[in-house]
């Protein structure tokens, strides 16, 4: 004689499959939340990565850096300067010398300036900038 299991593989399955349909319909009855709408040509590519970073000390000519770094329309160096309370005057002396090495160089530079506990400056290389034709091929 032999003996069967009450339920087979078959009733198994079907109580996987009746579980995640009510899953999925559960899910499917809730409102997603609103997401909220950025301006996205004031903002850089969240999957942007910099290409080449550089921490010029004080005083340092960044020119060539620059302009060996630099090789693409579509890249732009961005400034970064952190400075202690009191210290901003010469934080921003500092880097408008850099921005300066960097429009006789020719090279698009923004700079962002901000309060730290340390100074700092770090320049960054990275594709921000779409190229004006829309297209990017060799001359």
């Amino acid at each position: 004689m032999i003996i069967r299991a009450a339920s087979g593989w078959q009733t198994v399955t079907a109580d996987l499959a009746l579980i995640l349909f009510l899953i999925t319909a559960q899910a499917a009855g809730q409102k997603p939340e609103p997401q909220s709408r950025v301006d996205e040509t004031r903002q850089a590519p969240a999957t942007s990565s910099a290409l080449a970073v550089h921490r010029p000390a004080e005083g340092e000519t960044v020119r060539e850096w620059l302009l060996a770094t630099v090789t693409d329309e579509r890249q732009l160096a961005t400034l970064s300067v952190s400075y202690t309370p009191g210290r901003r005057t010469e934080a921003l002396v500092e880097a408008e010398r850099i921005m300066a090495e960097a429009d006789d160089a020719e090279v698009p530079m923004r700079l962002i300036a901000q309060p730290n506990t340390v100074d700092d400056l770090v320049i960054s290389v990275d594709y921000l900038r779409t190229p004006q034709d829309g297209t990017n091929l060799a001359p």
